[in-house]
């Protein structure tokens, strides 16, 4: 099936009172392998390139190969850019044929940061594309976030100025490991979603490795539609590449390679796995049918795609998915 509008996407889960697991990947071989674990649980996916994977992973051939394995799958599928580092790379995946990016202006002050996330919402709008945006600054394994946590009115405020379709906060939440137990302030979550309440806007959790399944079902219960996971699905995925070449002595690093790749893609897909259950989108064939039985039949690739949807005049007011013309 072609891709999915990602606002679609969430507007189901928001409906169903469920989340959506955002995986990041870093390779070309993970889409496909991500996209066919979700068919079998029956869940929707978004797939994720980071900005900092840009170099890695050119955003055409990401979205090329993405698309190619979502149109022979029969679950919602998504393509979304994470953490874009700047206006410019925004616009370089929207054209490419994302189905929505993140500007992350957060280390930016407040009013330059509503500036640029505006203009990265104008350039994604025009051609289809929805804007997340982040207001309050995650922490990492090396920063303490508690001086940096969304403010509720400013997340009113950040909204109504700058239109975005998706806020990304920060209620306790960080990337890459955590130090100790962490707690979310679901309190804060309750009086951001309140705030925001009037706009047609989504909720965003990153950070979402090491989160505990509890915690997760309260942050979903207070709003949060999309869980981005990245740390906890590659520690999987490095546990399997160790005991793989324990258990291959004789590893040449030829063609036995794959081998080893297949194991670590098994370790991300896992994870995968047990997130949707976490999160309860396994298992939606109730929601599934509504928005497969609406997708046209397309077979054309490639990043043509954003500006030739963005030359429907029906596309912005009746388009369901990314593809439709």
């Amino acid at each position: 099936m072609p891709l999915v509008k990602t606002t679609d996407m969430l507007a189901a889960c928001l409906k169903g009172k469920y989340a959506v697991g955002a995986f990041n990947i870093n390779g070309l071989d993970q889409p496909k392998a991500l996209i066919e674990a979700a068919e079998k649980i029956k869940s929707p996916l978004i797939v994720v390139e980071p900005g900092v994977i840009e170099k890695y992973v050119n955003f055409e051939d990401f979205a090329l190969v993405t698309r190619r394995a979502a149109r022979d799958a029969g679950v919602p599928v998504s393509i979304h850019l994470s953490h874009g580092l700047s206006l410019e790379q925004c616009e370089r995946a929207v054209l490419a044929g994302f189905t929505s990016v993140m500007y992350d202006g957060s280390k930016l002050s407040f009013e330059e940061n509503i500036e640029n996330t505006r203009k990265a919402v104008e350039f994604g709008h025009k051609h289809g594309c929805a804007v997340e945006g982040e207001l309050g600054a995650l922490g990492s394994s090396f920063v303490d976030i508690t001086e940096t946590m969304t403010d509720p009115e400013k997340a009113r405020e950040f909204v109504e100025r700058t239109g975005v379709d998706i806020l990304a906060v920060s209620i306790g939440n960080s990337h890459g490991f955590y130090k100790g137990t962490p707690h979310l302030d679901f309190e804060r979550l309750a009086e951001i979603r309140k705030a925001i309440e009037p706009y047609p806007c989504y909720l965003t959790l990153h950070g979402g490795s090491g989160i505990s399944e509890d915690h997760f079902k309260k942050a979903i219960a207070e709003g949060i539609v999309k869980v981005c996971i990245y740390t906890e699905m590659c520690s999987e995925g490095r546990a399997n590449a160790i005991r793989w070449y324990a258990e291959h002595p004789d590893y040449t690093g030829n063609y036995d390679t794959c081998d080893m790749t297949a194991e670590i893609l098994k370790g991300f897909v896992a994870y995968e796995t047990k997130c949707a259950e976490m999160f309860e989108s396994a298992g939606r064939d109730e929601v599934l049918p509504d928005l497969l039985n609406a997708v046209p039949v397309n077979d054309r690739l490639g990043p043509e795609y954003p500006s030739a949807a963005a030359l429907n005049p029906d596309f912005k007011g009746k388009g369901i998915y990314w593809d439709k013309f």
